[in-house]
């Protein structure tokens, strides 16, 4: 425990053990995924009974494939993986609110305010997610793949039957003990669902796909297109890996569709655990800062970890450490406590009405900037002063009585109640009670 490194080599705050320990096991446990698919990749799966009869099984074998494994994981785990890396590591903070500009031409400059240590936990966290959703993908795909034996459209093929060969006469199905190909390609035959090339695609792109909306600020308010078409092209590249597996006859539409799916939820799952939601587009995909324990969350005003500046630092703090002796606020910046008005506070309402107050804490407009790329492109709004039109018109709550709700006379049907001036002002509702007249004379 004493020989574990005390600070990163990126970081000069001082780290525990059980933080680098923690990180550590992410990577143990992403590996032993990993060795866990080689592992039940070597075991025989099921092998289910199927109808030399049946004319889905009938496919020719194709090889070569149009998408073979190599150029699968090229394409859904080494690309994602190059482009996390060139954006976090070159261009991380281009849709940054506070790009900084070059003191002679004045233009912005490509890259943002991050600083070093900053990007390489950005690409540490993306990475990770990346492997979690690979690992989780080709682990879970192997062990159904195993357990339910299912044959691939194009079995006969790869079976070769011995000639004469027919289905059982009792149940009309035939097994593998009839089969004369490669082995290795009939045990290949029994893993049809679910679809591997799918479900590895889908993980890996599809998370490239999340992880490349949080970085572009994907569901703010500005609503691009063209956001919208960088978001969609990963998810077009898994969709046709998946269908060239119908086209070669090596997977069902069903086993297509599901290991979908699959690789979805894995990359959905994965991402989230290192980088907050999409609908939190003012968090700008930033990742999650280093786990704590026995700390209190940072409240979502923070300016140290979404901050005026957009100087993200919060990826490498200790609060178990800040929190006794914290910071002083940023200049220009307030802190957490100014963001909070007392329930007894009251000042002149932006709208000029001098009876509203504002009893509970808002949300101050100054801060919309830090919440998605076009906050400059929103003029600030007014929000209703609740009691406003109480406060405007003493008289709105003033006695009402309504007469035409007055029981009628039972005399004088067609005349008119007339009530005296106590019943008028004594009440504060519509109608009356029936022992606020005088009991009539017989």
């Amino acid at each position: 425990m004493d020989r574990l490194p005390s600070k990163l080599p990126f970081s000069k705050r001082r780290l525990r053990p059980r933080v680098i320990i923690s990180y550590i096991l992410d990577y143990v446990i992403l590996v032993a995924c990993i060795a866990g698919f080689y592992i039940l990749d070597s075991i025989e799966p099921y092998h289910q009974r199927f109808s030399l009869q049946n004319i889905s099984l009938q496919y020719p074998y194709a090889d070569p494939e149009r998408v073979s494994i190599p150029m699968a994981l090229l394409i859904s785990g080494v690309a994602p993986l190059v482009i996390i890396a060139v954006y976090t590591l070159l261009v991380d903070g281009l849709f940054s609110h506070n790009k900084p500009q070059d003191p002679v031409t004045g233009k912005r400059k490509l890259s943002g305010p991050y600083r070093l240590k900053d990007r390489l936990w950005e690409f540490n966290c993306g990475f990770l997610g990346l492997l979690l959703s690979q690992g989780l993908a080709f682990l879970i795909t192997q062990a159904l793949k195993n357990a339910c034996g299912k044959p691939r459209p194009d079995i006969i093929d790869r079976c070769q039957p011995r000639a004469g060969s027919a289905d059982a006469a009792m149940y009309g199905l035939s097994n593998s003990s009839i089969c004369t190909g490669d082995p290795a390609i009939i045990k290949d035959g029994f893993r049809s669902w679910p679809s591997g090339h799918s479900s590895s695609s889908f993980a890996g792109l599809f998370y490239l796909a999340l992880w490349l909306a949080g970085k572009l600020h994907f569901m703010d308010n500005r609503g691009e297109v063209w956001k919208a078409l960088i978001v969609i092209i990963p998810c077009l590249a898994a969709t046709l890996i998946a269908v060239s597996r119908i086209m070669d006859a090596r997977h069902h539409p069903f086993d297509v569709i599901t290991g979908s799916l699959l690789g979805v939820v894995c990359a959905y799952i994965s991402y989230h655990q290192y980088f907050p939601p999409l609908s939190q587009p003012w968090k700008k995909g930033r990742a999650f800062p280093i786990r704590t324990w026995g700390a209190e969350p940072a409240s979502p005003n923070d300016p140290g970890r979404y901050g005026v500046g957009s100087e993200s630092t919060a990826a490498l703090r200790n609060p178990e450490e800040e929190r006794l002796d914290p910071p002083p606020p940023l200049p220009g910046t307030r802190g957490p406590a100014d963001h909070r008005l007392s329930r007894n506070q009251t000042y002149t309402s932006a709208t000029g009405n001098p009876y509203a107050t504002e009893a509970y804490g808002r949300r101050p407009h100054d801060d919309d900037g830090n919440w998605s790329s076009s906050s400059e492109d929103v003029a600030d709004g007014y929000e209703m002063q609740h009691g406003y039109a109480q406060a405007q018109n003493p008289a709105f709550n003033a006695p009402r009585y309504y007469e035409e709700t007055a029981y009628p006379s039972q005399t004088a049907p067609d005349a008119g109640f007339r009530a005296p001036p106590a019943v008028m002002t004594s009440r504060t509702g519509p109608g009356r009670e029936l022992t606020d007249v005088p009991p009539r004379e017989v």
